[in-house]
């Protein structure tokens, strides 16, 4: 049988406590008003660090995508930073033009290719590891932690650096979204991760792109 007061199942005896407690959502706090960028940057480097609450905080807070789409377009923008400056050290700055000019085309692809890796990792989290969050409640924490990619500046090893930041923090978004276990999430996000790297990699020809 089940209680009306406070909604407890129970068998013959039943010491009813009242009224069942609303859950706690104190690390959920109300979206601020105005622009509050920094706020969120703070947020950013939060998830970045693997703060499961601020990935509750995110995933919850209606703002937290637009200002998320901020951060991915600064980072996703940075790829084209060190190889623009070397053209115009190097004086050739109508290619540097050139390259500059495909920022759009370079954002907008890198947007698509990602929406798909979430959206693949959403269906494996759902069809086999029993998830139970909301697909958008993944893009909050996702984008806002994209600020990863700013790894990729390091001289060598920034792109790797920058990609093994970046599944670390895909697996956590994952595992607090959905509820999965750790292992799971990040079998998830870097079976996928590597999957989308290889397929980038040979479909893009990276030097006639940049034209060296």
């Amino acid at each position: 049988m089940k209680c009306e007061e406070c909604g407890q199942e129970y068998g013959l005896a039943h010491n009813c406590a009242g009224v069942a407690a609303a859950s706690d959502v104190t690390d959920v706090p109300p979206a601020p008003e105005g622009f509050v960028l920094f706020r969120y940057l703070g947020e950013a480097f939060r998830i970045a660090t693997w703060d499961e609450v601020a990935i509750r905080r995110m995933m919850n807070d209606p703002r937290a995508i637009l200002y998320g789409i901020i951060v991915y377009v600064f980072v996703i923008s940075l790829q084209l930073a060190i190889p623009v400056i070397k053209l115009v050290l190097a004086g050739r700055i109508e290619h540097s033009i050139i390259i500059a000019s495909s920022l759009a085309i370079l954002i907008f692809g890198s947007a698509f290719l990602d929406f798909i890796r979430v959206g693949v990792c959403h269906c494996l989290s759902k069809w086999f590891a029993g998830g139970s969050g909301n697909f958008s409640q993944l893009f909050g924490p996702l984008l806002l932690g994209s600020i990863v990619y700013v790894l990729a500046l390091i001289p060598f090893v920034g792109p790797l650096l920058a990609g093994l930041a970046w599944i670390a923090v895909f697996a956590m978004v994952f595992e607090e979204v959905h509820g999965i276990a750790p292992l799971t999430a990040f079998l998830f996000s870097a079976a996928v991760g590597i999957s989308f790297f290889l397929i980038e990699m040979f479909a893009i020809p990276r030097n006639a792109a940049f034209g060296s």
